[in-house]
């Protein structure tokens, strides 16, 4: 289901200060501050601002939600959907290591671009068990694509699994004479994730969640791209002044415009202006309902929610609207009753997750695979044990 809207993207909420300034303490990504630093990571940042706080009113219902078993597309596949989305399907574990980036548009005394050195993490994949996989999600995943064309770029979303507080999304993008709407490398998926070029006139994203990209690099050509997109929901994030709780659906908001972005947001325009938009239309995408979640305590009453595909850690349990942040994660394991391990984050060291970001109280983490929940003996964040 279409809806057809205009409204300016390069209003109120585009500035990279006024994110900043609104995701204070919100969403704290977990890299170096010479990464956070880069071009890249702050044109991406602005992108998600611009796409996520529009705010387009759906005054229609959402389409009926079809939810034909996952595992019939699944097992067709050999179980290759959720090992390519969870798994290790296309995707081979990182070493940590060290690359030398440029700082776009720096220069030093003597005119060379500005280099530094970034630490990129250890990230584990693992393969994910298609009989596990079934019992995790059955009845709570989408499998009806939903398509739909802006310009000369299709997109089309495969399936949408979610919980309370995370998102995760594959679909594909195409484009007969090649997509080029992301940038995106194998650096990118084991940073930031792909974003959105700005020597182009295609802009699109899920209103209802701010994350990361992730390009398959193994299935996608160069006119069909392959993405999982791991995102924490913006109104968990946000609260009800920028995001919307979700129901049935989330939305797909799609802009084509006049010019590249690059050069529309070089030209003065008024507060308001919506000429440089071509074309623009939001697509509802039904969604299943969501994935359940358990709760684990610390002795001193802070609170882990997990469910397979995301975690939430709250150190007041809920008690303070104000407590420790992203900051002060060294450390985050789940263990599972058998006595093996999974490694989420060590700081500086590992990175084994699809997505992570900060909250006033915590973080929330979308996983590199799925959790079997049932069998959790406890979570380990900063040494203090989580019991159910």
């Amino acid at each position: 289901m279409e809806h057809n809207t205009k409204k300016d993207i390069f209003d109120r909420d585009i500035s990279i200060e006024e994110f900043d300034h609104i995701t204070d303490g919100v969403e704290d990504h977990v890299f170096s501050d010479e990464y956070l630093a880069g071009k890249e990571s702050i044109m991406r940042n602005s992108t998600k601002a611009k796409i996520s706080k529009l705010g387009v009113k759906i005054a229609a219902a959402a389409a009926a939600v079809v939810v034909a078993s996952p595992f019939v597309v699944n097992a067709a596949m050999g179980g290759e959907l959720f090992n390519r989305i969870w798994g290790n399907e296309g995707k081979k574990n990182v070493a940590s290591h060290n690359e030398v980036l440029v700082e776009n548009g720096k220069y030093d005394d003597k005119g060379n671009p500005v280099t530094y050195e970034v630490t990129f993490p250890k990230i584990e994949y693992v393969a994910q068990d298609p009989a596990v996989a079934e019992r995790l999600l059955t009845g709570k995943y989408t499998t009806e694509p939903v398509s739909t064309t802006i310009g000369d770029t299709t997109i089309t979303v495969e399936t949408v699994v979610r919980d309370d507080r995370g998102i995760v999304v594959a679909y594909t993008v195409e484009r007969a004479k090649g997509v080029n709407c992301f940038v995106y490398s194998q650096q990118e998926n084991e940073a930031k994730g792909a974003f959105f070029n700005e020597n182009q006139n295609i802009i699109f994203g899920f209103e209802e969640g701010n994350g990361k990209i992730w390009v398959d690099l193994e299935k996608s050509t160069d006119t069909k791209l392959y993405c999982y997109e791991y995102m924490c929901e913006s109104y968990n994030l946000f609260g009800s002044q920028f995001a919307k709780p979700i129901t049935d659906h989330i939305t797909l908001h799609c802009q084509e415009l006049t010019d590249t972005r690059a050069n529309i947001e070089k030209k003065n325009k008024e507060k308001g202006d919506t000429s440089y938009i071509k074309n623009e239309k939001c697509v509802v995408i039904p969604v299943a309902d969501k994935l359940d979640s358990k709760t684990f305590k610390s002795a001193d009453g802070a609170t882990v929610k997990i469910s397979p595909i995301a975690m939430q850690w709250d150190s007041t349990g809920g008690k303070s609207p104000k407590g420790e942040d992203i900051d002060s994660l060294v450390k985050c394991t789940i263990t599972y009753k058998d006595g093996t391990e999974y490694l989420v984050y060590e700081r500086d060291k590992v990175a084994s997750f699809g997505y992570i970001c900060g909250t006033y109280n915590g973080f929330i983490v979308l996983f590199n695979r799925l959790v079997d929940t049932d069998n959790i003996a406890k979570i380990t964040i900063n040494n203090v044990e989580y019991m159910a």
